[in-house]
């Protein structure tokens, strides 16, 4: 029998639906509204509107799929379901009832692969709004819009307001922002959350300078070690680019650095007790994650490989269609429009760190560089700055500035975020669109079954065994039991519930018991 998981996608629509509709609406209607207040130099109210924008895009991206994406999302979401019960105990295998080896990240009982920040977030969104994929997502919504107004922030520090605002604009509107909080872009809620502790940490470094006001020390610090807890040293960034400003000022004094120190005491304070516990309480499973996270600088893992100039090459696809031609003149542009030089080669230091230090890593990932993003973002809107400036000074009108002004970022904010690029990726709109289709009757299939309490579910293709442990809250395993594995699960009165093979026969000791449940129900997809 072929399930029909039709009748089950009530959710599911061949467009978007009126809520992802309505927060479409809201975010274009808040965008107009900010820039209508920037170009009246209203700053706060744009600033504040900005934010609405933000907050309302990324909820619609955050509503695209009703179901787990398969990198990484669905790990992380398990993971963190599993944390509301103990958060200082992250397992993927919550119960790992069947006596196998559990010794890939893809299988660990306790799931030390990522740094557990992020992870409690959901956990926390989860335990006070439900379990949903929207509250699964919904820390990306949240941290995707601090991200864009402490862009904003930044970017008016650096050069003004305009430039900040062209900044958070552009971040808003990158597609690869947009599919990274809708959880479909692979690292989505890891990168997310570094992405935005790492910028903060960057933003106070920035406050810093130009305020002297020691608070903004302990800030460095707390958000440098919380970039750590979600993942690992490149959290340490700041720090980098703080050198390099001290270098320019010509302080190499211990005493005249005893800010930099006290920052870094609050960083060890925010990540280290997490790394000891670990290796306390979980030895063997933390060498492990240690050993296989060291080996991304030289060995390629899991076949994520490319040549030097791999990140280069896919700047395009995080940042824009013509961005790698840009990012030179950016970066110069921003030199000359930043108030403070020495603020800037610091940042600037900052950024060809984190390209240089992943372009030699052996292994390669889209994302790796993304921790740089906010400063990216800051350059291109420098050089946008200073192009309608130029325009500024042979266009006498003022109301006629105003007009280019508008209709320029609406131009570039609308080709920049293709909506419907979105709808072909996330609605039915198109028939070839076979991965939704597939993830929504997968999920259809799991929520129907109705199994006993104490149930083991078998036979789960590839890795939907993740899935299907997250929506039934049962211990799944992509393989049919052997002889021993099955006696076993009789002695701990467990029941066994298996999908029923396509090609294969099932052997006797199971097809034999009037008791193992065969579930002729079909799952698609092998990943």
């Amino acid at each position: 029998m072929i399930f029909d998981a039709s009748k089950f996608m009530s959710i599911t629509t061949t467009y978007f639906d009126s809520t992802q509709l309505l927060m479409l609406c809201l975010a274009g209607s808040f965008f107009l509204a900010s820039l209508f207040f920037q170009t009246s130099k209203r700053y706060k109210l744009s600033f504040v509107f900005l934010g609405l924008t933000a907050f309302s895009l990324f909820s619609f991206a955050a509503l695209l799929d009703p179901f787990l994406n398969i990198w990484d999302e669905r790990f992380h979401a398990l993971v963190a379901k599993n944390l509301i019960d103990h958060p200082l105990m992250p397992t993927l295998y919550d119960d790992p009832v069947v006596d196998m080896l559990y010794d890939r990240w893809d299988r660990w009982h306790i799931w030390l692969h990522k740094q557990p920040l992020f992870l409690w977030q959901i956990a926390l969104s989860f335990k006070l709004f439900g379990i949903s994929e929207f509250t699964l997502r919904l820390p990306n919504v949240v941290l995707s819009t601090v991200l864009v107004l402490l862009t904003y922030r930044s970017g008016r520090l650096l050069v003004n307001h305009k430039v900040g605002y062209l900044a958070g604009a552009f971040l808003l509107s990158t597609m690869y922002i947009t599919e990274l909080v809708a959880g479909r872009q692979s690292l989505e809620h890891n990168d997310i959350a570094f992405l935005t502790y790492v910028s903060l940490s960057i933003w106070s470094f920035i406050e810093y300078y130009y305020s002297k006001n020691k608070g903004w020390i302990i800030l460095i610090g707390l958000f440098s070690g919380m970039a750590i807890l979600c993942k690992w040293l490149v959290g340490l960034l700041v720090y980098f680019g703080w050198f390099v400003l001290r270098v320019q000022q010509k302080k190499f004094s211990l005493l005249a650095n005893k800010d930099i120190f006290v920052s870094l005491i609050v960083t060890i304070l925010v990540a280290a007790p997490w790394q000891i516990l670990t290796f306390i309480w979980y030895p063997t499973e933390a060498a492990h994650a240690l050993e296989y996270n060291s080996l991304h600088f030289t060995v390629p893992i899991e076949g994520h490989r490319g040549d030097f100039w791999y990140h280069f090459d896919v700047f395009n696809s995080m940042y824009g269609r013509i961005a790698s031609f840009l990012i030179v003149p950016s970066f110069y542009v921003l030199m000359k429009l930043c108030n403070e030089r020495k603020m800037y080669f610091s940042l600037l230091g900052m950024v060809l760190a984190v390209f240089l230090f992943f372009s030699l890593a052996a292994t390669k990932m889209p994302s790796f560089t993304i921790a740089v993003a906010m400063l990216v973002f800051i350059a291109f809107a420098a050089l946008f700055y200073g192009i309608l400036e130029f325009i500024a000074k042979h266009v006498k009108s003022k109301g006629l500035n105003v007009f280019i002004f508008i209709a320029s970022v609406l131009i570039i904010t609308l080709l920049k975020y293709d909506i419907e690029v979105i709808q072909e990726n996330h609605t039915l709109w198109k028939e070839d669109n076979k991965h939704s289709r597939m993830m929504m009757h997968n999920k259809a299939v799991f929520q129907s079954l109705d199994l006993p309490e104490n149930t083991v579910l078998f036979n789960v293709r590839g890795r939907h065994y993740v899935d299907a442990m997250f929506y039934t809250g049962l211990p799944a395993y992509s393989f049919l039991p052997s002889d021993e594995q099955y006696e076993d699960m009789k002695l701990k009165n467990r029941k066994i519930a298996l999908f029923k093979p396509a090609n294969l026969e099932i052997p006797v000791y199971l097809s034999n018991d009037t008791a193992v449940i065969i579930i002729d129900k079909e799952l698609q997809g092998y990943y």
